[in-house]
């Protein structure tokens, strides 16, 4: 063992000594260092927006480390044009050649990656200054409102997000702001925008912006909400009927699939036209009553009001739906009226619905997916049996209601209700947490923050027009009071509202 020690430390030596003898050998100095010209720019954002058709106009400063004259004829300028953002490198176009750029935008809407690239022609050595150009339009994002107006007909309006300030501008009555071609026609129903690449969408583009009426329904240019016949939606249909025109129809797009409800009957399709789905698969053909809840994704629970149970579509392709067997906790087919129904990411992802006895005010709460029930309860010491609209928080599971002008929360673990927002003289219209549908893209935090607050839309009865009110609160845990983090107003009776989201 001491002679393997000994090794050791006379080969740690013997390195150790030929190390230092390279470290000491004479460099040859044949190296050469010049100082090249280099350009140096300033008065360059990194940012610009502009509007599509516009012409865009940039006049940098540009100075030279070797050249205090900086003659422009001894260097050549290009402003590149690299890639639009979320899409792979392409090859690189020379947008302008000129010291200063002035190019009209016709471009795709989208944010793109540009260089200004100066070159010294007598040595060839270039810098590269890079920035952003965010081509745009007064509708490129935001919230679309759909409102009832005096005269019971509908109006849509835009909260119109603007990336240079970070805030929403109000556009009353978009569709006639932006040329549109359209009038809505009818008590409104809903507007919907998704994108997924399940739908056939006629102009080009995997993004849909779909609005309904009790007497029309249309989808609508995306990115310039025009309008044209071919547009209606009465072409996804196999007989060419407009199956989502009814009073207060409902249009939900999903990653995988689009869920239609109206009149009763529950539509969906995969690469073909729309098709009805709500009948059972054991045979009987005649299609039973759907509630206007679906809950799901690509497969869904619906809820068959013909005989008061809980159905399963199996999605993919299916044309029917099917028994759900997972009964330990409660019947799915109950003797009961389904008061809301939706599919949330708690607890791993859970339907939750509400249900309420056909004969007294008893409301329950359920809690299942297809293969395991996971809580069944009643509902006990609250005016719930009283509400209008509901809804679910994703990260907490609490259920929100409101009853007349007040805003409550029911959290079902402590079997805590609180009282969380008092409106007072005014009426609400609409509650929802708002999914903001992405496809494929990432999605960013400010979507995610949007997806997390509650929706509170309200309105005053003498004023249908102009009164409507839209707020987002932030849910806190621990059962804590809402946080209002932003108010709107401007609108009608809001009675439906999407994002579009890029």
């Amino acid at each position: 063992m001491k002679c393997l020690n000994k090794g050791r430390k006379i080969l740690l030596l013997a390195l150790t000594i030929a190390g230092m003898l390279y470290a000491c050998k004479k460099d040859p100095g044949n190296y050469v260092y010049t100082n090249v010209n280099e350009a140096i720019v300033s008065e360059l954002d990194t940012f610009y927006s502009v509007n599509r058709g516009e012409v865009l106009t940039i006049n940098p400063k540009i100075a030279f480390t070797k050249d205090q004259v900086g003659d422009t004829l001894n260097y050549k300028f290009s402003w590149l044009r690299i890639k639009r953002a979320g899409y792979n490198s392409g090859i690189p176009k020379v947008m302008d050649s000129t010291i200063n750029f002035n190019v009209r935008m016709n471009e795709n809407l989208g944010v793109y990656d540009y260089a200004f690239r100066v070159t010294d022609k007598k040595s060839g050595v270039w810098k590269e200054t890079p920035f952003k150009i965010f081509v745009t339009n007064k509708i490129f994002e935001g919230w679309y409102i759909l409102s009832e107006t005096a005269g019971r007909q509908g109006r849509l309006d835009m909260l119109s997000y603007k990336e240079g300030t970070k805030k929403y501008e109000f556009i009353s009555d978009v569709l006639a702001a932006s040329k549109s071609g359209l009038k809505l026609k009818g008590i409104p129903s809903f507007v919907t925008f998704f994108n997924t690449n399940a739908v056939p969408i006629i102009n080009g583009t995997q993004d849909a912006l779909v609005v309904g009426t009790s007497e029309m329904a249309t989808f609508l240019g995306v990115d310039t909400l025009e309008y044209k016949p071919a547009y209606d939606f009465s072409v996804f249909v196999q007989n060419r009927t407009n199956v989502a025109i009814g009073p207060g129809s409902k249009l939900e797009g999903r990653p995988l699939k689009v869920f239609l409800w109206a009149n009763g009957n529950v539509y969906t399709q995969v690469y073909d036209p729309i098709y009805p789905v709500n009948k059972m698969s054991a045979g009987d053909v005649t299609p039973f009553k759907a509630a206007p809840f679906i809950s799901g994704w690509n497969a869904a629970i619906l809820f068959n009001e013909t005989s008061s149970e809980f159905v399963w579509y199996p999605g993919n392709g299916a044309r029917s739906c099917q028994k759900i067997e997972n009964e330990t906790l409660f019947k799915n087919k109950t003797d009961k009226n389904l008061l809301f129904m939706k599919s949330v990411s708690y607890n791993g992802g859970e339907t939750f619905a509400i249900l309420k006895d056909k004969t007294g005010d008893k409301v329950y709460l359920a809690r299942f997916t297809v293969g395991k029930q996971n809580y069944f309860a009643e509902i006990t010491n609250t005016p719930i049996a009283q509400a209008e609209h509901f809804e679910v928080s994703e990260d907490f599971g609490y259920v929100f209601y409101t009853v007349g002008a007040k805003v409550y929360e029911y959290d079902f673990n402590l079997n805590l209700n609180k009282e969380m927002a008092d409106y007072g003289s005014r009426k609400i219209s609409l509650l929802k947490f708002q999914y903001v549908n992405v496809g494929s893209r990432t999605i960013n935090k400010r979507y995610l923050d949007i997806t997390k607050r509650l929706c509170v839309c309200t309105y005053d009865e003498g004023n249908l027009n102009t009164s409507g009110t839209l707020d987002l609160y932030t849910i806190p845990p621990i059962n804590g009071p809402l946080v209002k983090e932003e108010s709107f107003s401007g609108m009608g009776k809001i009675v439906s509202l999407t994002y579009r989201s890029r």
